[in-house]
């Protein structure tokens, strides 16, 4: 009984100590995920509201906002830019990390929920692109993202602005719709040159609708921070609003809004630049021959937009696809 009243204050307090240690480090462990176990591929923010902001130089100063669906290869992402931080969109799976609303409008949910959600704590260029590495509008001789997002200069996009991730004029330069010029034909382009007048005067009720709208296809860009800012983040909500309510197919809402990014952005209703200079100032690459359209062997329009299966390692040299190092 003495050894009890004398030892048992002291057992007791050691024991807490012990299992309060534990606990910390299981919680600790939780924290920092196991480094053997295998996980799937997830974003580099979880949570797409206020990330840290860091020093010029850091990876900080760009993100990718990217458009994706459920079971989509993105593991080139990180083997080729591991350090650039990253907003995957799953638009089909209401439980990923990052998702939106309603899957409605392709790309077009997704950048608008990551441009709405992280209005107030923008990185410097936020870059929006399509999850896959390999796609036929992708501007590279062999349609590959990699080469795009690393020669892609950041320097310009923060001085422009606005910059599409393409220069060559086909599929949308000069001129893709004309809104008061329609066209008889019953196919999703003519559906969104019939509806974009309309769609315009309510997003943009203070603009003038544009008679001519241009602007390089398939919906890939970065954009500065002070350029997004340039509107209200209420207009970007606007914008959405009217994406969950539309009655449009997602074929024909997206392409509308493939047409009006460049003027959401500032941009002019038709933003084609000579793609010579675009070459040079976007990527870098500044002695290629050129006219206003076009740069010799930078780009090969396919026959059909869906990707051969396997590719690059099948399906070059047929089908309208170009041969391996017809660029060389």
């Amino acid at each position: 009984m003495i050894w009890r009243r004398r030892y048992r204050r002291p057992v007791f307090l050691v024991a807490l100590c012990f299992f309060s240690i534990c606990s910390l480090i299981k919680f600790h462990q939780r924290l920092r995920g196991s480094p053997t176990a295998h996980k799937a591929y997830q974003p580099s923010w979880r949570d797409g509201s206020h990330p840290r902001r860091l020093g010029k130089n850091d990876p900080g100063e760009k993100e990718l906002v990217v458009a994706s669906l459920e079971g989509d290869e993105m593991g080139w992402l990180d083997v080729h830019f591991n350090t650039w931080r990253k907003n995957v969109y799953v638009v089909d799976n209401i439980s990923a990390p990052l998702t939106v609303p309603v899957n409605k409008g392709k790309e077009a949910m997704p950048f608008l929920t990551y441009i709405i959600n992280r209005y107030d704590s923008l990185p410097d260029v936020s870059i929006f692109i399509h999850s896959l590495r390999y796609q036929w509008h992708n501007e590279d001789a062999m349609y590959d993202g990699v080469p795009v997002l690393r020669r892609l200069r950041l320097e310009h996009v923060k001085r422009r602005g606005y910059v599409s991730l393409r220069c060559t004029w086909e599929k949308g330069c000069p001129a893709q719709l004309t809104p008061f010029h329609t066209s008889n034909r019953d196919d999703d382009r003519s559906r969104a040159e019939k509806a974009y007048a309309s769609i315009f005067r309510r997003l943009f009720p203070h603009d003038e609708v544009p008679s001519v709208v241009g602007a390089h296809c398939s919906s890939q860009f970065a954009v500065s921070r002070g350029r997004i800012r340039s509107r209200p983040k209420k207009q970007y909500e606007r914008i959405r609003e009217w994406l969950l309510e539309t009655d449009l197919s997602d074929q024909v809402s997206s392409r509308i809004m493939e047409y009006m990014w460049h003027i959401v952005f500032l941009m002019p209703a038709v933003d084609c630049q000579d793609a010579g200079e675009c070459f040079c100032q976007t990527f870098g690459l500044c002695n290629l021959t050129c006219d206003r359209e076009k740069c010799n062997k930078r780009y090969w329009l396919p026959k059909y937009t869906i990707m051969p299966e396997g590719w690059p390692d099948k399906g070059p040299g047929t089908n309208g696809w170009p041969e391996r190092g017809w660029a060389d």
